[in-house]
């Protein structure tokens, strides 16, 4: 199973961790602005057998509102 890794930019532990049904940051208030690159994505298996790939750089995003319901 494909694993992955979500890092803050220049830190060494995920925020998070995945698997193949992905991932989400949590914890941001609404309508922070998150520059791309402030987070990077990797990915790996669970096993340990295939090496971390190298860090991608998240695209921007800006958090909505939570979905009054």
């Amino acid at each position: 199973m494909i694993k992955f890794n979500l890092y803050k930019k220049g830190q060494l532990t995920p925020v998070i961790t995945g698997d193949n049904s992905g991932v989400a940051i949590t914890g941001l208030a609404a309508g922070t602005v998150v520059a791309t690159g402030d987070y990077e994505a990797t990915n790996t298996d669970d096993t340990g057998k295939q090496t971390e790939s190298e860090r991608v750089p998240v695209p921007g995003f800006t958090v909505p509102a939570a979905d009054p319901k």
